[in-house]
């Protein structure tokens, strides 16, 4: 497995060079060998174009087998991309998605959705830990109603595995929910742009999570677990991938050069590359999680189950991180205010991992210095290269 070098260093106490180290986003891990190679090895002589070639033939075969059903695959190189054509294919222009108020499709995808189903919209729904419950869901139904032509159709039900807040769904939640969609003629689409590390978690097969559990399209992500710009919209239903097939003609994603996001998406599954590296990532997170649970003055906002951990940092204990080289995300939580969001990845060194942890053992001046001001620790410096 490829592990990341140090990153850029800079100056640290007494003018040593620190190492960097980034835990701002997964999407910020370097391209996992195993895919590089696979990516170079595709790399010779010449193949058919627009997805007609030895690589992207194989692919359906290879996920019917890794999801235990007959699948469609469309690969695409993002997840906006995919969340966009998976909800377009499902969703007419005069339809509704159901999904939580803060998932990725409504705060981070600017209208994707709505532009791909020609005008759709989105029912907003709350939740804790951004998951829709199955009361709010019929709630939800019940106030907008269904079948009334002054309101938008009820079209699809929008749930992300693991949530935008590192929280997962339970099996029989995604079934039970489902049922509650499919009773009232919704689609259910997945948006799984961590859904190896839902997996890992729940210690389930991706038939379980899927389609055995009532779901019918699914973005299937796989950059940020270790492929370069491969995701795929992935459906279990052959009249959604009739509609697909143009779709992802006319969105511009039926690349001539397939070859290069397939074979991705193939090494992806090889040898249970996509295990390995979710159930690394996830151990990354736990074990920055239990560091922070040693310190009374941090509190971790959402449970951990995946590879992210969402916590308010006191400034001293950021600033001090910061001044041992390693940087985490501000975040704003919506009832608590500013704080933090550190996502690890399967790269992430031993070395990365004990260095935070040993700032979070050690005591901080809890005075904060004027601007200018030398620093208020001294700690010795992890030398870069």
């Amino acid at each position: 497995m490829l592990v990341a070098e140090f990153g850029p260093a800079f100056l640290g106490t007494g003018g040593s060079r620190i190492a960097t180290y980034h835990f701002n986003s997964d999407n910020g891990a370097p391209v996992c060998e195993q895919v590089m190679n696979a990516i170079l090895d595709c790399n010779r002589g010449t193949e058919t174009a627009y997805g007609a070639d030895q690589f992207t033939a194989t692919l359906a075969q290879a996920y019917s087998n890794f999801f235990e059903c007959q699948t469609f695959v469309f690969p695409v190189p993002t997840g906006t991309a995919g969340n966009g054509l998976a909800l377009g294919a499902v969703t007419p222009s005069y339809g509704t998605i159901f999904c939580h108020e803060g998932a990725h499709i409504v705060t981070t995808e600017a209208g994707a959705p709505e532009f791909y189903s020609g005008g759709g919209r989105m029912t907003l729904l709350p939740g804790e830990h951004r998951k829709i419950s199955l009361a709010t869901l019929e709630d939800g139904l019940q106030r907008h109603g269904i079948g009334n032509v002054h309101h938008m159709a009820v079209s699809a039900l929008s749930l992300t595995q693991a949530t935008e807040a590192g929280v997962v769904y339970e099996l029989d939640e995604i079934r039970a929910l489902s049922a509650i969609a499919h009773e009232a003629g919704m689609k259910v689409h997945l948006d799984g742009a961590r859904l190896a590390n839902a997996l890992v978690h729940l210690d389930a097969t991706p038939a379980e999570i899927t389609w055995k559990a009532g779901v019918d399209i699914l973005t299937f992500g796989t950059t940020k677990n270790g492929t370069m710009n491969a995701e795929a919209v992935i459906t279990f239903d052959p009249a959604i991938a009739q509609v697909l097939s143009f779709m992802h003609k006319r969105a511009g994603h039926l690349y001539s050069k397939m070859r290069y996001i397939s074979v991705q998406l193939l090494s992806y599954l090889e040898d249970d590359l996509w295990r390995r590296n979710a159930l690394q990532a996830n151990r990354n997170a736990e074990r920055i999680a239990n560091a922070l649970r040693q310190r009374s003055d941090v509190e971790l906002v959402h449970p951990v189950h995946i590879n992210e951990v969402f916590a308010v940092l006191p400034p001293r204990l950021v600033r001090a991180l910061g001044e041992e080289g390693i940087h985490v995300r501000p975040w704003s939580f919506q009832h608590k205010g500013a704080g933090q969001r550190m996502v690890m990845s399967y790269c992430d060194s031993i070395e990365q991992i004990q260095r935070f942890e040993q700032v979070c053992r050690e005591p901080i001046n809890s005075e904060i210095s004027p601007p200018g001001s030398p620093p208020m620790i001294e700690r010795k410096a992890v030398r870069g290269p």
